[in-house]
């Protein structure tokens, strides 16, 4: 993301079995890949509780994911997580 502003940071809380299909979604085909490396590489531990720091041109990614009627593995991961949080 060199040169590129990475706007306001929202933590998104992830539990164990999401975190694990995200790390799946880092894999194979489609155009998301590079998304979900780097809300998995934004994974940290708080408190217990797995918290993945997402910045605002990713969330703004991830709404719109979630809003369209598509459906797979990881758009259904995406509003997933974003209802829980």
């Amino acid at each position: 993301m060199k040169g590129r502003k990475l706007g306001r940071a929202t933590r998104l809380v992830l539990t164990p079995a999401q975190r694990d299909k995200l790390l799946n979604c880092t894999k194979g085909r489609g155009g998301y890949q590079s998304l979900c490396r780097r809300v998995y590489d934004g994974i940290t531990t708080v408190n217990g509780q797995l918290v993945s720091t997402v910045y605002e041109a990713d969330m703004e990614r991830m709404r719109e994911i979630a809003a369209r009627d598509d459906h797979g593995t990881w758009q259904d991961l995406c509003r997933e997580i974003l209802a829980a949080n």
